[in-house]
């Protein structure tokens, strides 16, 4: 008989196809950063692009991303 699963053995993963996209950039990204301030992201997120772009231009992209957000989608600022 098996044992319930505790969720110590998960591999649950958010992958996005088209990290260096504009619908990531204008949607997601800011999405992820909301979710992730609520504490309800509870999985890593895997981004795949086709782009030349190394790790610093990403960050600085998702950076962007997030400070450009219309306020009605940035639900954690007051």
């Amino acid at each position: 008989m098996s044992e319930p699963d505790d969720g110590a053995g998960r591999s649950d993963a958010l992958v996005l196809f088209g990290a260096s996209g504009d619908l990531a950039h204008k949607q997601i990204f800011p999405a992820l950063y909301a979710m992730t301030k609520r504490g309800v992201l509870n999985v890593p997120v895997i981004g795949v692009a086709c782009s030349n772009w190394n790790l610093e231009h990403l960050h600085a992209r998702v950076r962007d991303s997030v400070a450009q957000a219309p306020r009605g989608t940035r639900p954690w600022v007051g």
